[in-house]
Order: C-alpha cells, then structure tokens, then sequence
C-alpha cells in the first residue's frame, strides 16, 4: 500500500508534485522519476507490505523496455500471474506484485486488468508508444483523483496532493452533493478541477493527448450465477478470498468487532495462518457503546492473540477531533474507521483486514427491507403522497421522495439533508442518476448494486482508504474480492432470503464458524455518542466549525446558526449538522483564503439572502 502522483504532459515537460501532504500513506520509503523526454513525472511513497526489500521500490522501471510504473493497492493473484508469466522465460529480480504488473503489462497491455485480482491504481509509462496507461480496480477499493490543465494531466491517491495545482473553487453542485449524500459522490467532488477516477475503468493517453476511456467490470453477462449448492459456493469463495488477502511479508491482523462479517472474517482467517491471529476490538466502559463481549468470544473460540482497547470518553473524543484534521475529503462518517485504524496502526501492525461489504451484498442494511415499502408508496399520486408532510418529521421525509425505480428510492433513503433543506441553503438540487448497471435478476440485487456503487463507493471505501492510511495502516476487505461480489450480486433473491435471519445466506454458509451468540441478536455496529457530546464536551469544537464554515461565505449564517439551534433543541439529527461542522474545519485547511474565487456563489447567495 502506498501513495502515488503523477504529472504527464505529453509534448511538453512534466513537473514534480510536492509528496509531503500524502507521506503519512508511505513513511517507508520515497522515490521520483522523470521520463527520458521529460513529458512524464512519477512520484511515490510506499508502505512495504509484499517484498521490503529495495527491489520492491517505485517507481520501477523494466530494463528490458523502459516502462515504468508507480503502483498503490495489493495484486493477490501475483504469484499464480508470475507462474503463468514464467512461462514465457521471465526471469525476476525480485519478488513484489509491482514487478509482477509492470512485466505482465509488457505481454498483455491493457489486458493485465481483466487478469488481476485485487486493490489497485496504478499507471505505466509505456517508453515505445510514449503514452500513459492508468487503470483502478473494480470496486474502486484504491482512490486515484485527477486535475487536467493546459499543461497537461495530474494524478494523485489523494486530493490534498492536486488542490495546489488548481484553483481550488468550490463546486456549488459538489457543495450540495455533499450535504444530500454526507459526502461528495465519485462524479461530484468537491472542487471543480479535480475529478475522481471512475471504478472498473482504464484510461490510455497518447502522446498528443488523445483520450481512450474504457469500462472493463462488470460486463453484462459477468454477474449470472449458477450453482447447484449456493451455500457450498459461497464458503468456497469466501475462504479463498480471505487467504489470497493474507499474502504478505509482514503480520497481518483483523478488525474484529464481534458482529457476522468480522467474525467471518476472522475465523477463516485463523484457520488459514500460521501460530496466533492477531485481532483487536475497540471497546467502551458505557456498556451500551460496548460489543466487545462477542468479539472476545470468538477470539477464544480461534485462539487469536487478542486485543481489547478500551477508549475513555476523553480519548476517543481527541480522536474525533483529529480524525476530522485527518480528512482528505469532508465525510460525515469516517471516525470510527479512524479509531480503530489508529489503535491497530499504534500497536506496531501495518495490515488489517475489515467486513465490510458484507451488509452491501447480504442484506444486512434496512434498505433491504424499506425500499420495497418506498416503491410502494411512490405508486401513489404525488398529491398524495405530499400530504405525509404534515405527520411529523419522518413524514416531511416521505413526502419529498423522488418518482423513480429502487435505484432512485435506494439512493435517495441515504441522503442527509432534504429537498427543503437544500432549498433553504440556497444549493442546487440534484435527483440521484445511476449511470449505468449490469442484468441483475432481482429488485434485492439492485438494491445491493446501489448501497456497493454508492453509499459504500462514495463513503464507506474512500473513508476506509483515507482513515485507515491517516495512520499508515492498509485496510483489506475480502468480501470485495470481484469473482466473490460476482457470485453474490448473481444470485436471486429467493436464495438469499429462505433463511429467515439477518444475512441468512452468509450465516448459513459460516454457521459451524460462528458462536450462535454472534447472529442470534440485532445488528449493533461500533458506535459513537456523537449527539450527546456535540452538545457538551464537542460542543465547542462543532462552534468553530460552524464559525469557519460561515467565514467561507458557502451558505447562508442565519441556515447555520437555525440548524445549530434546530440540533439542540432536539429537532434535527446530529448527522445534518456535524456535515457543517466537518466542512468547516475542512475549508480552513484546504479552501482559498479568501473567497474571490467564490464569487460566483456568493454574489447568488446575497441575491437571495
């Protein structure tokens, strides 16, 4: 797991990328390199997980050709891909997946990603063609952000590292992406240069500047699924998931919460490593914050070398605050990721492995439950419908749903703040448009594909990159191996429902795996008592938040201070007004210091104010 940044401008000459503001992602090692022509420039910082010796540092360049590449992510398949390549009388230099993708490139090109199974964003400077090939996995597990300009294009793991190569002008329509969605959609960010690689994509720029963009995952028939014993299946591919992503030369450990997906996770795990696992939790005095009980019990059920990192309110608290001074992007979520990361990361380890992906493909959202119920009262008149506005808060929600298909209504059940709260903040209003979508059998997969492409896209897995490496810890996620996701997606919904519980189909897989304790009770999630400290020990923290926010002049001071006071008065969720507070901080770190380059907004929010 590393950092990356480039700077290709072909015709031209490339100029280097400051790496400071992105080497907590590598405090291993640093490495640049400018192309013969001087048209390309690749910057790296790495944290060395697979080969730790210098023959696994970046970039790297193919004497055989001169290619040369810069690489973040984790291949799990290198070593059956290194078999295959061996065939054709490669001899290696050393033993790291970058060697074995660069070389791969050189024998199958653009056909490396449909090869690969893994966590990536990487680019080649391919020395023939003088061109640029830049490519990132699947699910978009690896962030890649990218900023064009009249001297060509830049790349980096992390926006911070772009926003001084652009103006930094804020996008009115990613502003109110972000406070409808608690975080900026992958299409939408939040700065107007700077854009996000789209997941499952890879992208060739040529010499002259030509654009060829192509969609490699899913293709419509890579999500039908066929198996006589899906259960059987389903076990088959987790513990092979789970064991590719123990490859490394260094410990790895797992997030264990106490609930299915962790404990999955964890016992497959166990099985598959050699002496003591080692996982840790993250727990509370409060015993209502605190699950802690249920991941101690399958620890001593695997014999794991145990953690339990118990937080005061003081310290997690600290944490909060900096989890949020952490943030590449504003995220309305992210801090228990951040908690938890850093008190593994302090205990010396540097790989981790997470659930999630679980809930998004196994229903364990209750949007596998309230979206059915949403279609159904969208069947009914608008008119109608807008009557719900006068039956308290959930019924003013009901009453702005969206017409639309469970795409829509999926989506649209995550937003944060409303039709009439973006109204009131003088925002654009934008309806949630899926781009595209694979044959799927079922409304139940649908509603999968939604919460995997958006909720967990755009919050969940950027979250997870940017909160765990704060820390300089990777994060795997084996529930995301793609032929994994594939199987799940295919399956109709009748499989995945006969069971009668919460994730039936995972649980019944892994039943002789896991405590019944473990899926006999309700989903409980590490939690954090946000609302009650906003109001007291936080409270002066979310203040300058709000005040920094109103200094940016983004909207309007009466909408922020009335929502201030709408959260404490009890009338408005924690989650709509902590956007603001994060936002806030965000800005002072990252927006102009002053605001001409807002002009526009703010000359459109005093029309209106």
């Amino acid at each position: 797991m590393c950092g990356i940044a480039l700077h290709f401008n072909g015709g031209g000459k490339a100029v280097g990328i400051d790496l400071a503001p992105m080497a907590h992602r590598g405090p291993d090692s640093q490495g640049q390199w400018l192309s013969p022509d001087e048209a390309c420039w690749f910057g790296h910082v790495r944290l060395a997980i697979v080969d730790l010796s210098p023959m696994g540092a970046q970039p790297m360049e193919d004497s055989t050709n001169g290619n040369t590449i810069i690489f973040n992510g984790e291949i799990y398949n290198h070593l059956e891909l290194r078999a295959e390549l061996e065939q054709h009388g490669v001899r290696w230099r050393g033993g790291s997946d970058t060697e074995t993708l660069l070389v791969g490139y050189s024998f199958w090109k653009e056909g490396i990603v449909a090869k690969l199974k893994g966590m990536f964003a990487f680019a080649i400077y391919d020395a023939q063609q003088k061109s640029l090939f830049v490519a990132v996995d699947r699910l978009g597990i690896k962030p890649l952000y990218y900023a064009n300009g009249p001297d060509g294009v830049r790349m980096a793991s992390e926006v911070r590292t772009l926003l001084p190569h652009t103006n930094r002008k804020i996008s009115r329509q990613g502003l109110s992406n972000f406070f409808q969605w608690g975080a900026s959609p992958c299409d939408s960010l939040l700065f107007d240069e700077v854009q996000m690689f789209p997941a499952g994509h890879y992208l060739t720029l040529t010499e002259e500047g030509v654009e060829r963009w192509r969609r490699y995952w899913p293709g419509q028939d890579s999500l039908r699924t066929e198996s006589v014993h899906p259960t059987v299946r389903l076990r088959e591919l987790l513990e092979f998931a789970v064991e590719e992503h123990l490859l490394a030369d260094v410990p790895v450990a797992c997030f264990l919460s106490g609930g299915i997906d962790s404990s999955v996770i964890t016992a497959l795990a166990a099985q598959k490593t050699e002496g003591r696992l080692l996982t840790f939790s993250v727990g509370f005095k409060e015993r209502k914050w605190d699950e802690t009980s249920f991941a101690a019990e399958v620890a001593r059920r695997y014999n794991t070398e145990h953690h339990r990192i118990e937080l005061s309110n003081e310290e997690a608290q600290s944490m909060v605050c900096d989890a949020v001074r952490c943030m590449d992007l504003p995220s309305v979520d992210a801090i228990n990721t951040y908690i938890v990361s850093k008190k593994v990361a302090d205990a010396g380890i540097k790989v981790a492995l997470s659930g999630l992906g679980g809930d998004e493909l196994f229903g364990g959202y209750p949007s596998f439950q309230d979206v059915p119920k949403l279609l159904w009262l969208a069947s009914f008149p608008k008119l109608l419908r807008s009557l719900l506005r006068f039956a308290g808060s959930t019924g003013r929600r009901l009453s702005q749903m969206p017409e639309g298909d469970v795409y829509a209504l999926t989506s649209w059940r995550r937003r944060f703040w409303m039709d009439d709260m973006i109204a009131e903040a003088r925002l654009p209003k934008t309806d949630f448009q899926i781009s595209w979508s694979p044959d799927l059998p079922d409304n139940y997969a649908r509603i999968s594909w939604v919460e995997l492409t958006a909720y967990m896209r755009h919050i969940l897995l950027r979250d997870s990159d940017q909160m765990s490496m704060a820390p300089s810890l990777e994060l795997r996620v084996p529930f995301l191996d793609h032929q994994l996701v594939e199987f799940a997606l295919g399956l109709p919904a009748r499989t995945k429902l006969k069971y009668g519980i919460c994730k039936g189909m995972l649980v019944e897989s892994c039943r002789d795996l896991l405590p019944p304790s473990v899926y006999n009770r309700s989903k409980m999630g590490f939690a954090l008592p946000m609302s009650d400290w906003m109001r007291t020990s936080l409270a002066d923290f979310c203040r300058k938040g709000l005040s920094a926010l109103k200094d940016h002049e983004l909207l309007p001071a009466a909408v922020i201070d009335g929502y201030w006071r709408e959260f404490l008065s009890g009338k408005l969720g924690w989650t709509r007004v902590w956007s603001m507070v994060v936002l806030g901080h965000y800005l002072d770190r990252n927006a102009p210091s002053t605001p001409d380059v807002l002009t526009d907004t703010i000359q459109i929010l005093h029309s209106v104010a």
